[in-house]
């Protein structure tokens, strides 16, 4: 595997939807404009945490869609003098939440040298508090991450894809991304992740049942597979004057595309 001279920083950032938005926003926006990554994947996202992220990071675009998933659920952040987007879509793999869809945009890397395309997308699985999963006892994430791979497969083929989830489960839907060819940034550089969720000393709001909210657990991801490689990966925690921009931490990866990028 020959690396090519093209690297970026991917950011993978559940924002916590309306949860103490106006809190949140400046430690969110000193965040992005202390460590600004190339490309950015959200979950979570409100027009309020848009609009910040918008302001924090003036040299990016982002998809720009009436539709609300794009302003409810994620978006998807890039460097314009990096990456030119060549087409965006949302489709639905039967994720249980308003507007919920496997969001993606196609991105040409602006690159000196020959190299294709890569697709970046990002996703908010099921939380396994939903009222179906807590009624039926069964595991919708599974389903979901295989519908995923199936649009994936169709979207990137073997070309290169980086897929930014919140994952809400430990094992399963890991695996179904695994058996389908896709490593998580960590593992592949012989890491395991540290924890993603929840961020303390932050209070989580709500009732969630059994305590789960309170686990430390690792539940945010960025996989990869095709011509791409993990070259480092890490959890940020950061406060800003004491505030945490999220109750989740983000998950930065760098990546480089390889020659097998490159353009026939």
């Amino acid at each position: 595997m020959t690396l090519s001279r093209f690297s970026f920083v991917s950011m993978t950032y559940n924002v916590w939807g309306d949860w103490r938005v106006e809190e949140r926003m400046p430690a969110l926006q000193a965040l992005l404009e202390r460590r600004p990554p190339d490309l950015l994947a959200t979950q979570e996202l409100r027009p309020a945490s848009r609009a910040a992220i918008d302001e924090a990071l003036p040299g990016h675009e982002r998809i720009r869609d009436d539709s609300p998933g794009w302003s409810r659920q994620s978006n998807l952040w890039w460097r314009t003098d990096l990456f030119e987007a060549l087409d965006y879509g949302a489709e639905d793999v039967g994720i249980r939440a308003e507007h919920a869809s496997l969001f993606w945009v196609r991105l040409q890397p602006r690159a000196d040298e020959p190299v294709g395309p890569l697709v970046f997308s990002t996703a908010h699985l099921t939380w396994p508090g939903h009222p179906q999963e807590r009624e039926d006892d069964v595991n919708p994430r599974v389903d979901q991450a295989r519908r995923i791979v199936g649009e994936l497969d169709r979207l990137a083929g073997e070309g290169a894809a980086i897929f930014a989830v919140d994952i809400n489960d430990y094992a399963r839907p890991l695996w179904v991304l695994s058996e389908a060819g896709f490593s998580e940034s960590f593992g592949a550089l012989g890491q395991a992740s540290p924890v993603t969720h929840p961020v303390v000393p932050l209070t989580l709001p709500g009732d969630r049942p059994h305590g789960v909210a309170a686990v430390a657990k690792a539940i945010d991801w960025q996989f990869h597979r095709g011509p791409v490689r993990a070259r480092s990966s890490e959890v940020v925690d950061f406060f800003h004057h004491g505030v945490a921009p999220s109750d989740h931490k983000p998950v930065v990866a760098t990546f480089t595309l390889t020659s097998d990028a490159a353009k026939p």
